[in-house]
């Protein structure tokens, strides 16, 4: 019965975007209520996926009883498996602090189009971590992609603009990623991602597979906003509705990230990877450059969501040099890990800097003056997150970070462990800056304590929590589970 789960999964939020729909004819706020149901069944039948992956191994299904490589299959192990729980999990918790913000600030007649398309978001992606189809990966990102320009432009304004030029990037981006597939096609004759496999194994000195792979790796680098591929992104960020900028920089970012590692390991193999070591090396330094630009960015920025979106840009390196180590399980083992762990750490920063917005209306870091003493338990959960994201000990941070070096001392590549550090610093320059506004300027008599309301302050309290406990975790018997993803992707070492 498990085996349809994947499916089920993807099926559902499809059907609950049309249902929500059609019930916002009659009751406009329903939506929100019809969304969080759906996310949280799905949710559920992630965990049991995951289980049931870490116990038995890859489930496989073919839609319509074609058996592949003529029909389409699903095919999910421990990777898409785990990258399908982290999405909904952060959907979960995107949709329980969206409903308080959405009421402020979406019209009340678009509410019902917003969960419609938030809905058509989760499915995107949902179906983006359990097929095994190179072109069905396509549409799903289609999917997802367009509703999330969608939701963008709902802000109205200067959200129109950041709309419009996500747009016409992520198409760009699109394409390059279909041109890889027609590629593909063109020398293997399927579109299976396991059979792509086994035919790509005679096929490594071949141009066309070749150009397929830049093709792949430009198009989803420009999804990943990978720099200097990154320009759409600052403002995507800043101006979307705040629900959406939370949802997108997490479980959105992730599924564009968790693409070009299937793509990489699943369909190229490292054995492809390692006849190019030398442009891979060249990537590795690209991501580095990336790491330390994104930072000093984000330190240039007065806005705070806006310096937020750059410290995004900035991890999105991490993931791209962890996968750079193809001689080592720790490199992938730290692509991995930080799936969760950014989208831990994004998700709080931007549940709270939001709720500044929402509750304050202080969009800038000098306006956060005195925030900490009149909203004591959002800035606790701010400065745990900004912790977490400069690396110290035992947070989900510092985990992404001792794992890169672990690779960069295995590989005897060291100069990445000097752009960790590089990294750490400056990330403690910029969120310093914040944690400075909200706790030693401002006035210092007693205030009256306003915090966020409930829905939107219990999200990001839990999630702050996690930044350590999930860090432990990782530590003590979490990389237990990410070397079998390791394994599973054919990195061993």
């Amino acid at each position: 019965m498990i085996e349809h789960f994947p499916v089920v999964v993807v099926a559902t939020s499809l059907l609950s975007a049309f249902t929500i729909l059609l019930s916002g004819i009659f009751n406009r706020k329903i939506g929100y209520y019809i969304s969080l149901g759906t996310v949280t069944f799905q949710l559920i039948l992630s965990i049991f996926i995951l289980d049931h992956v870490t116990k038995y191994g890859t489930i496989r299904y073919w839609l319509g009883g074609w058996r592949p490589p003529w029909g389409i299959e699903y095919a999910t192990d421990e990777l898409g498996a785990y990258t399908l729980l982290v999405v909904l999990f952060f959907s979960f918790f995107a949709t329980i602090y969206a409903k308080r913000i959405v009421e402020k600030e979406i019209e009340e007649y678009k509410i019902p189009y917003f969960y419609t398309l938030w809905q058509l978001l989760i499915s995107g992606m949902c179906g983006v971590a359990v097929t095994g189809d190179l072109f069905n990966l396509f549409v799903f990102m289609e999917i997802a992609s367009l509703a999330g320009y969608a939701l963008i432009a709902m802000a109205g304004k200067r959200a129109l603009v950041a709309s419009y030029n996500y747009l016409i990037l992520g198409t760009v981006g699109i394409s390059f990623y279909l041109l890889g597939t027609a590629f593909l096609y063109a020398v293997t004759g399927t579109l299976n991602m396991l059979d792509a496999k086994i035919l790509l194994s005679l096929l490594y000195e071949n141009k066309v597979v070749h150009a397929a792979f830049v093709f792949y790796f430009i198009g989803l680098a420009i999804k990943m906003a990978l720099i200097p591929f990154h320009i759409w992104q600052p403002d995507a960020y800043e101006y979307s509705p705040s629900a959406v900028t939370v949802l997108i920089s997490t479980a959105m970012a992730k599924i564009n990230a968790y693409a070009l590692i299937r793509i990489i390991f699943s369909v190229f193999t490292t054995s492809f990877l390692e006849k190019f070591l030398a442009v891979w090396t060249l990537v590795a330094w690209i991501a580095s450059a990336a790491i330390i630009l994104g930072s000093i960015f984000a330190i240039m920025q007065r806005s705070l969501k806006r310096m937020l979106a750059y410290s995004s840009i900035s991890h999105v390196g991490y993931i791209v040099l962890a996968m750079s180590f193809l001689n080592t399980k720790w490199g992938i083992m730290a692509a991995a890990a930080h799936l969760l762990n950014h989208s831990l750490m994004k998700a709080t920063l931007f549940m709270v800097a939001c709720g500044f917005i929402y509750k304050t209306n202080a969009k800038r870091i000098e306006e956060l003056e005195g925030l900490g003493r009149r909203m004591p338990f959002s800035a606790a959960a701010f400065t745990i997150a900004a912790i977490s994201m400069i690396g110290i000990p035992p947070t989900v941070g510092f985990v992404t970070k001792f794992y890169i070096i672990l690779a960069s001392l295995e590989t005897g590549q060291l100069g990445f462990i000097a752009v960790m550090i590089a990294s750490s610093l400056l990330s403690l320059v910029y969120f310093w800056r914040v944690i400075e506004a909200l706790y030693m300027k401002g006035h210092h008599e007693e205030v009256k304590r306003d915090d966020l309301p409930a829905l939107m302050l219990y999200p990001a309290l839990i999630l702050a929590i996690l930044c350590i406990l999930a860090g432990v975790f990782w530590l003590a018997k979490g990389a237990v589970f990410l070397e079998s993803i390791a394994k599973a992707l054919g990195v061993v070492g």
